[in-house]
C-alpha cells in the first residue's frame, strides 16, 4: 500500500480512562488506527517503536507535562514531522505559547467539542500526508540532482571523472595540501599508439579499447585517489598525501599493467599500445606554487616522457635538479649521470 492511501496511526497520551476512551472512539471515525499510553515514558516508547502520524497528548500526566513531552519527542529525528494535539484545561496564554514553542502543532482547550476534535484531527492527519509528499519530492530532487551531478562530472565512456572533476577537485586538494603540509602528486597518462588502433580497427574498437583499460587502470588506484580519463587518450591521477618518489611508482605500476596484460582487438589481435606518464608532486617538484602549475609540470614532464619512448614515465625534478629525470620500461638505459640527446636526465 502506498504511503499516500496507507491507514493513518494516531497515537493518544493520557491518564483519565475517560478521556482516552472519548478520544479513541472520535480517533475511529476518522479511519485511523489508535495506538495508546497512559504516561509520558510509556507514549515515548510507543512513538519511537512504531511512529505514529499524529499524538494527542494530554498536558498533565503522571510522570511530566505535555510540554515536557513535546519537547522530547521533537528532538527526535524520526518524529520531527509528526504533528502534536495537546489537549489541556490550561487557558492562560502563557501556556499556549510554550506549548506552541515546545512543538505542538495545535492546542486545544477542555471540554473539547467532539466535532472540532474529529475536525482537528482530520486537518492533521492531513498535514502530516502533505508532509509525507514533499519529502518524497525533495527525496526524488536530491537523487534528480546527485545523478545530474554524477553526469556533469563523469566520463560517459569510461566511468571515471572527467576533466571538469578533476580541476574542481585539484583545486580542493592542493589547498588542503597546502593548509595541512602533506604532500600531493599528479599523474599525467598518453596512450602510445592508440591513434593507429582507432585508424586500423575504428572508433567503435578504439572506445571498447579506452572502457576496458580505465577498469585496469582505476584498479591501481587507492580508494582517496581520483582517476579521470582527461579527454580521448589522456589519463590522470590525483594523489593527495603522496610524495613524488611515490607517485613514480604509482606510474610505473600503471605502465607495467598496462603492457603486462595487453587488450586483444577484434580478430584477436593484441593492441599495440603503451602508457608514457608525467609526474609532479607538491612541494616537492620545480616551479610549482598553485594547483595550475602542478598541472603544467606533470603535462612537461608527459610530454618529456613521450619524447623518449614509448611506455617510458618522465618525473619533474627538485629546483636544484635537472628538469625531469626519465625511466623507461625499455631494457636500454642511460647512465645516471649523463644526458640524453634531448637534454633529459636518464636513470
Amino acid at each position: 500500500m502506498s504511503r499516500s492511501t496507507r491507514e493513518r496511526r494516531v497515537l493518544i497520551i493520557d491518564d483519565d480512562p475517560d478521556t482516552l476512551a472519548l478520544l479513541r472512539s472520535l480517533c475511529l471515525e476518522t479511519g485511523a488506527l489508535v495506538d495508546e499510553a497512559s504516561d509520558g515514558e510509556t507514549g515515548i516508547a510507543r512513538a519511537l517503536q512504531v511512529p505514529p502520524d499524529l499524538i494527542l497528548l494530554d498536558m498533565v500526566l503522571p510522570d511530566a507535562t505535555g510540554i515536557e513531552i513535546a519537547t522530547t519527542l521533537r528532538a527526535e529525528s524520526r518524529l520531527a514531522g509528526v504533528p502534536i494535539i495537546i489537549i489541556s484545561a490550561r487557558r492562560d496564554q502563557g501556556t499556549k505559547v510554550s506549548a506552541l514553542e515546545a512543538g505542538a502543532s495545535d492546542y486545544v482547550l477542555k471540554p473539547f467539542d467532539l466535532q472540532e476534535i474529529v475536525a482537528r484531527v482530520r486537518a492533521q492527519l492531513r498535514n502530516r500526508e502533505l508532509f509525507e509528499r514533499l519529502e518524497r519530492v525533495n527525496t526524488e530532487l536530491r537523487l534528480a540532482n546527485l545523478r545530474l551531478e554524477e553526469l556533469a562530472t563523469t566520463d560517459e565512456l569510461t566511468g571515471l571523472a572527467n576533466s571538469r572533476h578533476l580541476r574542481a577537485r585539484l583545486d580542493d586538494e592542493f589547498l588542503r595540501a597546502e593548509r595541512y603540509q602533506t604532500p600531493i602528486a599528479l599523474v599525467i597518462g598518453d596512450l602510445d599508439g592508440f591513434k593507429a588502433v582507432n585508424d586500423t580497427y575504428g572508433h567503435h574498437a578504439g572506445d571498447r579499447m579506452l572502457a576496458q583499460l580505465a577498469q585496469r587502470i582505476r584498479a591501481q588506484a587507492r580508494s582517496t585517489d581520483i582517476v579521470c580519463r582527461h579527454g580521448g587518450d589522456e589519463f590522470a591521477f590525483l594523489l593527495p598525501h603522496t610524495s613524488v618518489e611515490k607517485a613514480r611508482q604509482f606510474a610505473e605500476r600503471v605502465c607495467e599493467r598496462v603492457t603486462s596484460s595487453p587488450l586483444r582487438l577484434p580478430g584477436g589481435a593484441v593492441a599495440p599500445i603503451a602508457l608514457s606518464c608525467g609526474v609532479a608532486a607538491w612541494p616537492e617538484s620545480a616551479g610549482i606554487t598553485i594547483a595550475k602549475e602542478l598541472f603544467m609540470v606533470a603535462d612537461q614532464a608527459l610530454y618529456q616522457a613521450k619524447a623518449s619512448a614509448k611506455g617510458g614515465v618522465a618525473v619533474a625534478a627538485h629546483a636544484t635538479e635537472l628538469p625531469f629525470e626519465v625511466v623507461h620500461n625499455e631494457q636500454r638505459k642511460w647512465p645516471r649521470n649523463s644526458r640524453s640527446p634531448s637534454g633529459v636526465e636518464a636513470v
